[in-house]
């Protein structure tokens, strides 16, 4: 055992670890346990909010157990759902804007857009109480926060599988299959938001939330990303 044998020993080099591929699967992974914890402890929840965005019956079951937003147990979700529209952003950046990303690592990139999706989440909660006190919608604040944390639960989930054809099947296609995707249910989206603030208010000052809230920061966002 101790002869000399062709086997050469090759030096530790962290490089080829860290690759951005490998940065992918281990988000992957990390990904896949968020989604079976999310199936295994909270597959009630999960279900009422894969149907709750076009269902106005399961919306009102999700009501009746209490704000959504403020269960300690959804935190799980809103990881899973954040995270994953950030590896989606990410993967779709470094593949038709690749100058935007292209100083920074790969794990340092997803951080980076990672914290400022989840900056704009939380502005939007506290910009949202903004506009309930400035044109008396306290009753339409919660409803609208649930619809948008319904919004991000149904888009992540669909967005998963198709990151993973996109990562390991090579199919850029798919990418245009998000973008349906998201279409569909930013226009449901939309309806179900719409829908609460003309019953009880002018559709004018919907239209200013709107914009100022929903579209705006995102823009910001985009903004952020072709600078750095």
């Amino acid at each position: 055992m101790f002869a000399r044998h062709w086997l050469a020993v090759t030096q530790f080099c962290w490089d080829a670890v860290a690759r951005p591929n490998n940065w992918v699967t281990l988000i992957f992974c990390l990904l896949l346990m968020l989604l079976t914890v999310m199936v295994v402890a909270h597959r009630r929840r999960l279900l009422l909010l894969l149907r709750a965005l076009f269902s106005q019956r399961h919306f009102s079951l999700i009501q009746r157990e209490g704000n959504l937003i403020e269960d300690r147990n959804s935190l799980v979700i809103l990881l899973f759902d954040i995270l994953t529209i950030t590896t989606g952003t990410v993967m779709f950046v470094t593949t038709y804007i690749p100058n935007a990303l292209s100083r920074l690592p790969f794990i340092a990139s997803i951080g980076i857009v990672f914290a400022l999706l989840l900056l704009a989440y939380l502005l939007k909660l506290s910009t949202n109480e903004l506009y309930s006190v400035l044109f008396a919608r306290k009753k339409e604040r919660v409803a609208m926060n649930q619809y948008k944390f319904i919004f991000m639960t149904d888009f992540a989930i669909a967005l998963f599988p198709l990151l993973l054809l996109i990562q390991y099947a090579h199919l850029r296609f798919f990418y245009y299959v998000a973008a349906a995707v998201f279409g569909i249910l930013f226009s449901v989206w939309f309806y179900r938001v719409m829908k609460i603030n003309s019953n009880n208010g002018s559709l004018f000052q919907f239209f200013l939330y709107f914009c100022t809230l929903e579209i705006l920061p995102w823009l910001v966002v985009l903004k952020i990303l072709l600078i750095i």
